[in-house]
This record gives C-alpha cells, structure tokens and sequence, in this order.
C-alpha cells in the first residue's frame, strides 16, 4: 500500500500514521531542490526528527528514522546535478 503524494498533507505526522496504519510506501510533498539546498540540517533532540530548516526559521522538511526505509522524496527541479546535491544533503 503506497500513501500516494498530496499537496499541503504529505508532512511528517501524516506519512507516520499512514505507515502505522499498514503503508508500506509513503511520499513527502515536492520540495524544490534550490529551497532545501538554502537549509540548515538540523537534529531535533525533542522530537527525534531531523529538521531541514530555511533562514527565515521555518521548516522545509522534517523526518524521522520511523519511515527512513518507506521514504520517497519527491525533489523538484531542472537539474540533475542540483537534484543530486539536495539529495544528498537529506
């Protein structure tokens, strides 16, 4: 069972109740490369989650270890090389 992508529901609570309710596969919404590139990564010790965070302190993107093997990351972009940095950023 797959959690298909949405828009503005595709956020870390709603893709760790899918997976607890039998997904097996979960989406995160389309994130634009150049966006999560101008992140901080950050480790959020309260929630034990990791927060992509942008300069003006809001959170781009935040998971967790519970669906590190069901992840899917949807990047947006025009560049497979700017895909590839923000891919492996996250």
């Amino acid at each position: 069972m797959i959690l298909a992508p949405m828009v503005r529901i595709g956020t870390l609570p709603m893709r760790l109740l899918a997976l607890e309710f039998g997904a097996d596969i979960v989406y995160t919404e389309e994130i634009i490369d150049f966006r999560l590139l101008k992140c901080q990564r950050v480790e959020n010790c309260i929630l034990n989650t990791i927060d992509f965070i942008d300069e003006d302190q809001n959170v781009v993107f935040r998971t967790c270890s519970k669906e590190k093997q069901n992840l899917v990351l949807q990047l947006g972009t025009a560049s497979p090389e700017r895909a590839l940095k923000a891919a492996k950023m996250v």
